[in-house]
């Protein structure tokens, strides 16, 4: 890059004659590497393209690539504005537009939006009416957005065409798309031939190969002839492996697993499932992160995998005994693991967010402490116990719908405050801890660590009933994301030094906050979601609240409702139980804030003031009186070179609370330590009183000045105290308090 700046200075035309050729040949790479499905390396390589394109039509190949990239990676809105970008210049081969145009289509037609993407697909026809092959692709992209009553005549007249182009290869890929579309429309003969044709067609060419037989295997699967399907699905993996095709490879061997398991072949099926876990392994960057409903990747496509083979090893470790039984139910501990590493990088945004620490499993704790792992699965619920180097498992034939419904059940009761917690409560109690209780009476355990799956992370494990006592008066209690992802350390007994920040009233970040949360506060109008809004919807909002915002009665309105009173009764309070540096309101700016947290060595941050963790980090943010905090704004302060030598033992948020209902939404506790390396964060899983968060962080700040107290101990001496108040002893004040990372 240095040459060619010298280069640009040197003389005009031999700097524009480099500047192209080095476009030609990063974009030339760019593309090579999209069709190589090495995505995240192509989005590098024509990013940087991008950089180097001088002219209109180097522009537009540069963005309509990088948006073909990003709709091949589920990435929806990056696709929608590149591709748009490429198109809207209205430059280029006329043939490389049809496809810009005809992928936009795809993407419209993905999201059912078929009255845009009509108009699209026509628009690409006419640029590639001289291109036979881009002609059929493009109207078999066009077929879903017809009637259904008109898809079949349709797809067998595409069909003629294709059978009469001259590519063999062609030929083969499109006959795999027209099989997949005849299939979801229910034309099962219509696939079974195109499926075989383009087998027969691809005999040269390996990754077809596959394909082809491997969407045979899927219809006979489909059939029940599960021996047939097995035959073509091995034919399939055999092609896939010739070519090392890790997403094809993860599929076929997936669909291995399933086949033997049906046919009680339990070995095979386990060895299958293993090596489609080690193909997703191998190609995890460029997985897809999110689906542009919202739906996670991850936990729709990919997390049956995983959880099929913890399934097969766990009914084996059911079977065995002694140190077989132990390698196995580690086994698929490990692969659950694997879930819940993925889960918190879906949250974080990235691939690179989390890095598994093998050599910190938390089983190399204290004897007197007890790690839950419940693992939910279709048919049953296991829960495997350890502490030191011993596991036990234990299984419950209840089905997960079961167990998710009591969660989500016991979760709004908690929220909304209703007396009826209990008797959920104590079911879960039931399904969840009553199985272990006699081996951790045994054991002398006095701290638990809940290692919570799916929506068991909505509910705190404090509030557990036994028909007495809540499991909080009985345990110490704490709650990690995984077994290898946060590391526990004991609490630095040097003196604790906090820095006391809060917003009892807002300022100017009312003209600052996230339009998501905007939205909320001033309602939904009609239940409408902004996943299913157009555009055009999305920017009729936008400028409406951009308008509401300016008018003064609104505003205060606005003020008033994020108003936090306690706050300030809550600061004072807590300026007098640790030594402290405090920041109130105007004195609580964003830059106030990271200015004052690199002044002295904080132990403990404490933040009170409006937050929320949403589905994602992006939508997960904390209040100042000026501005809000996002995630990536607290990692780079509290992962500064001032905090690297002396980490933050404690974040606390006493005012923040998780988005209602989205089991992914408490993964932002855990998601904060991760990404800032703070030892722990203490959090509330929905909003609490004044009163309640006043007395009771009072109370967990005097009891963690103590000598030898750990931070779990603290916060339960700090919920058993409430729990005795006649007017707070309603799990919703005191149950929401959530330690997330380290507990000592």
């Amino acid at each position: 890059m240095n040459k060619f700046h010298v280069l640009m200075i040197a003389g005009g035309l031999w700097a524009n004659a480099v500047h192209s050729a080095n476009f030609d040949e990063t974009y030339q790479q760019g593309k090579s590497r999209l069709a190589q499905e090495q995505y995240g390396l192509a989005v590098q390589t024509l990013n940087d393209a991008q950089q180097l394109a001088s002219t209109p039509e180097e522009q537009a190949q540069a963005a309509g690539t990088l948006g073909l990239t990003y709709y091949r990676m589920q990435r929806w809105e990056q696709a929608t504005k590149l591709l748009r970008d490429a198109i809207a210049l209205n430059v280029g081969e006329p043939l490389e537009r049809a496809r810009w145009l005809g992928t936009l289509a795809d993407l419209e037609a993905d999201k059912g939006k078929f009255e845009i993407a009509r108009p699209l697909y026509e628009q690409a026809l006419a640029l590639a009416e001289n291109d036979a092959e881009l002609v059929a692709g493009l109207q078999l992209g066009q077929v879903e957005t017809l009637p259904l009553t008109e898809q079949l005549a349709a797809l067998k007249t595409i069909k003629n065409s294709v059978v009469a182009l001259e590519n063999p290869e062609t030929q083969s890929r499109l006959l795999i798309n027209l099989g997949e579309q005849a299939h979801k429309i229910g034309a099962i003969e219509l696939a079974f031939k195109s499926f075989e044709q383009a087998r027969d067609l691809a005999k040269n060419q390996p990754r077809l190969t596959a394909e082809a037989a491997g969407q045979l295997a899927q219809l006979y699967e489909e059939q029940h002839r599960f021996n047939e399907s097995l035959v073509l699905n091995s034919h399939a993996i055999d092609a896939a492996k010739e070519v090392d095709a890790h997403d094809l490879l993860l599929e076929l061997e997936w669909r291995q697993g399933r086949l033997h398991r049906v046919l009680q072949q339990l070995p095979d099926a386990t060895t299958a499932y293993q090596h489609a876990v080690e193909h997703i392994e191998a190609i995890r960057q460029d997985i897809p992160v999110e689906y542009h409903n919202g739906r996670s990747s991850f936990r729709e496509i990919l997390e049956p995998v995983y959880l099929g083979l913890a399934d097969l090893l766990l009914l084996q470790a059911s079977q065995r005994s002694g140190e077989t039984k132990n390698d196995l139910l580690r086994h698929a501990r490990a692969t659950v693991e694997l879930i819940k590493q993925s889960e918190l990088e879906e949250f974080l945004g990235g691939r690179c967010s989390v890095h598994s620490n093998k050599n910190a499993l938390l089983e190399a704790v204290e004897p007197t402490t007890a790690i839950i792992y419940p693992i939910l699965l279709s048919d049953r619920l296991e829960i495997l116990v350890s502490s030191g180097n011993e596991i036990r498992q234990y299984t419950q034939p209840i089905r997960a719908e079961t167990v998710q419904t009591l969660a989500k059940k016991l979760a709004h009761s908690l929220r909304t405050s209703k007396y009826d917690a209990k008797k959920i409560s104590k079911q879960l109690y039931e399904l969840l801890i009553l199985p272990v209780e006699p081996w951790l009476h045994e054991q002398n355990i006095k701290t638990l660590v809940m290692v919570p799956d799916g929506v068991l992370r909505l509910i705190p494990p404090a509030v557990l009933y036994d028909g007495e006592h809540y499991l909080i008066e009985n345990y110490a209690l704490a709650t990690s994301p995984g077994l290898t992802l946060l590391e526990s350390a004991p609490l630095q007994q040097h003196g604790i030094k906090a820095l006391l920040v809060g917003m009892s009233e807002p300022g100017s970040v009312i003209d600052n906050l996230p339009p998501a949360f905007l939205q909320s506060m001033t309602g939904n109008r009609g239940g409408e979601n902004p996943d299913d809004m157009s555009e055009t919807e999305m920017k009729s909002r936008q400028l409406e609240l951009e308008r509401m915002i300016k008018e003064p009665v609104f505003r205060q309105q606005l003020k008033e409702k994020l108003s936090l009173p306690g706050v300030a009764t809550e600061i004072k309070t807590l300026q007098k139980e640790v030594p402290n540096t405090s920041l109130m309101n105007e004195a609580f700016t964003v830059e106030g804030f990271k200015h004052q947290a690199i002044q002295e060595p904080y132990s403990v941050v404490h933040i009170a003031s409006h937050g929320v963790f949403g589905k994602t980090a992006e939508s997960s943010f904390v209040m100042a009186y000026d501005g809000v905090l996002n995630m990536d704004a607290l990692e780079q302060l509290l992962k500064s070179e001032k905090f690297a030598k002396q980490p933050v033992e404690l974040l606390t948020l006493s005012a923040c609370q998780t988005a209602e209902g989205d089991d992914r939404a408490p993964l932002g506790l855990s998601g904060i330590a991760l990404k800032a390396k703070v030892r722990s964060v203490l959090g509330t899983l929905w909003p609490v009183s004044d009163d309640a968060a006043s007395l009771l962080m009072a109370e967990f700040y005097k009891a963690l000045s103590q000598p030898g107290i750990s931070k779990v101990q603290a916060l339960r001496q700090a919920q058993i105290m409430l729990i005795k108040q006649k007017d707070l002893e309603n799990p919703f004040y005191w149950s929401p308090f959530i330690l997330a990372g380290s507990w000592l």
